[in-house]
């Protein structure tokens, strides 16, 4: 059912990565002018892209696959173990994006050289919050498996 408690989790986690595509990754000072990493390419302040600086991960999809899976196991509720191992398979996707994010940042920031002064951004941490209301959904299907099964036993 979709009322059910991990389906509030299953939401915030598809909005925490989708939302990943509206903020920036790190943002650097390089004097007058600033270059932003978003997950869909690096840009300057006015928005131009910087196409010297490519990403050769496709942040973009990854996030929003990890975004679509979960809002998918929402509807999986008649499968309570498909949807256990789907949400897994989605936090653990969020894990590795987070980890590569990272190793991408310090590669751009040994790219760009010491004049410039990095800042981390909020997609750099809305990954974590896909782990943990991923985690914490898995969790409650997992309660309610044991809850269903334990009913069964009585009948």
């Amino acid at each position: 059912m979709i009322q059910r408690i991990q389906s509030a989790f299953l939401f915030l986690a598809a909005l925490s990565s989708g939302a990943t595509w509206f903020f920036p990754v790190r943002s650097w000072s390089l004097g007058e002018s600033e270059a932003r990493f978003f997950v869909s390419g690096m840009r300057t302040s006015d928005g131009t892209e910087i196409l010297d600086i490519g990403l050769p991960i496709p942040y973009a999809v990854l996030h929003s696959a990890v975004a679509l899976v979960l809002l998918a196991a929402v509807f999986l509720f008649r499968n309570r173990m498909r949807q256990a191992r789907l949400v897994r398979g989605g936090w653990m996707v969020a894990l590795l994006t987070g980890v590569l994010q990272f190793i991408s940042c310090n590669s751009i920031d040994a790219y760009l050289g010491v004049g410039a002064q990095g800042r981390y951004g909020v997609s750099f941490f809305l990954p974590v919050a896909v782990i943990v209301f991923g985690m914490l959904a898995e969790r409650a299907i997992r309660k309610d498996e044991e809850l269903v099964r334990s009913a069964d036993r009585l009948r």
